[in-house]
């Protein structure tokens, strides 16, 4: 059987042998517990033990008799369940981690991160928590299109205000820009709440999330935005 997808299933909380036995359900779409154990290569005790275990789990259903004859659930449906899980799941938890943030006292510790990967993605996942307001300053903004035009528009979308500071003009609706040179550094401001400042090539960055920090990070950009001309 393919390794991959009975690992993706154990990742789901299938047993191994529960994996396999689902795996081989599908194939022939019904069958009784000896016939799935020979496909699955597990003893027939096991496998009419999976077999019940992934009725309760529901991603198998049985039909009465004498042997009992057992049909796997469509994937598709499986994969709907399972995704509304974790989504509920993790709703959950983020409400939580909110919460939490907003009792605990955040210590003034600027995180330093290395390496223009992991500083491209400490950007994008700042710029994804905005809720109100993002200014962003960019040497080159052509530079990073790819990485944040995406975010850009999914801010823009939420009603959420994006002002953009770069050398050059750009083709982006709905977001104002303004223009100076040179410009070096980039900077990322979050609700006045988080910043990240960076080399002008993102080899490396600070990062905070402090409220207080980030206040005076924005009377700065906001001297920066006043003194850049407009379009």
């Amino acid at each position: 059987m393919d390794e991959e997808r009975l690992r993706v299933l154990r990742g789901l909380g299938l047993t191994e042998y529960e994996a396999k036995i689902y795996v081989a359900l599908i194939s022939v779409g019904s069958a009784v517990p000896r016939e799935v154990a020979g496909l699955a290569g597990i003893p027939y005790p096991s496998a009419y033990d999976a077999l019940e275990a992934l009725v309760k789990k529901g991603w198998v259903e049985a039909a009465p008799g004498r042997p009992r004859r057992y049909r796997a659930r469509s994937p598709e449906l499986i994969k709907k369940d399972s995704i509304a899980v974790v989504e509920r799941v993790f709703a959950e938890l983020e409400k939580i981690y909110e919460s939490s943030m907003e009792r605990v006292e955040k210590p003034e510790i600027i995180y330093t991160i290395v390496g223009k990967t992991a500083v491209i993605k400490k950007i994008q996942e700042a710029l994804s928590r905005a809720k109100k307001e993002v200014i962003v300053v960019l040497p080159h903004h052509e530079e990073f299109a790819s990485y944040l035009n995406q975010i850009f528009a999914t801010l823009i979308e939420k009603g959420i205000k994006v002002r953009l500071v770069t050398e050059s003009k750009v083709p982006l609706k709905n977001i104002e820009v303004r223009l100076r040179k040179p410009i070096l550094a980039v900077d990322v401001l979050v609700d006045e709440k988080e910043a990240v400042i960076c080399l002008p090539n993102c080899s490396a960055c600070g990062w905070v999330e402090n409220p207080e920090i980030a206040k005076h990070f924005k009377e700065f950009l906001e001297l920066l935005w006043k003194s850049s001309r407009t379009r």
